[in-house]
């Protein structure tokens, strides 16, 4: 995909907005949950393209997919794969938009608990009274590696009695900023859009597991001019600083 002309074409969307402005059907996982719709407004603005989200956890949207039509498709990089395999993602029309990093949350004004090391996460999620995090069973990336990591840690058991899982990270935030849940843990980008939560930080670097999200062009895509400029659009320069003071990594190009 040439990025480089279609970010240009962007740029001057608004001296060259179309009469006739497509709508894109967007499908998106994830810690991109957040992002990507702020980026569409700004998306919007500068070419005149409007945007209908489609969001859930990996599972959800996969299973969405099988009957959805869809523009763009923001994933992660393994959904991405298997998408482009089945013929749902054009190749070569890939772009890495971020990557994010699992973090832990507590109610804003509440003591920020030790993660720093994962002894002291482990003990940190023994303490705790009730925890929260993406619902595994539903596809939840976080919630999935979470239930895998407790597993390797000993403490599934022990966790799973005090455990409240939910739909979607943002539901997680949720919980915590009422003050419902104790301790919240899901992508970082989840606890962001949340004033009512602080974030203690991201996953010790020997628990943590960076989660890289890709775009495509949707194959059934009837837009897609407009679906490439909106893909050029998320990883461009412009993007990159949006990107991560909402949480995530811009992915490098």
């Amino acid at each position: 995909m040439r990025i480089s002309a279609l970010a240009l074409a962007v740029a001057f969307g608004l001296a060259n907005a179309p009469v006739s402005a497509a709508e894109l059907t967007v499908y998106a996982t994830g810690s991109m949950e957040v992002p990507l719709p702020q980026l569409g407004e700004e998306f919007t603005r500068a070419t005149g393209n409007t945007l209908k989200f489609e969001l859930g956890t990996t599972g959800v949207v996969m299973n969405k997919l099988k009957t959805g039509k869809a523009d763009v498709i923001v994933i992660s990089v393994e959904a991405a794969d298997a998408l482009q395999k089945d013929g749902r993602i054009v190749a070569g029309s890939r772009a890495d938009v971020a990557s994010s990093l699992f973090g832990v949350a507590v109610k804003k004004g509440a003591k920020a608990p030790d993660i720093s090391t994962p002894d002291a996460f482990k003990k940190t999620v023994l303490t705790a009274k009730t925890i929260s995090y993406p619902d595994p069973a539903l596809g939840a990336t976080s919630g999935v590696y979470l239930q895998n990591l407790f597993a390797k840690m000993g403490i599934a058991d022990a966790v799973k009695q005090k455990t409240t899982v939910k739909p979607v990270g943002a539901a997680v935030a949720e919980a915590v900023a009422k003050g419902e849940i104790e301790l919240g843990l899901t992508f970082l980008s989840e606890f962001v859009a949340n004033p009512g939560v602080a974030i203690v930080g991201p996953f010790p670097d020997a628990i943590q597991s960076p989660t890289l999200y890709t775009a495509g062009l949707a194959k059934e895509s009837a837009n897609q001019d407009a679906a490439r400029a909106f893909i050029a659009y998320v990883t461009s320069p412009n993007a990159a600083a949006k990107l991560k003071a909402l949480g995530v990594a811009p992915a490098t190009h």
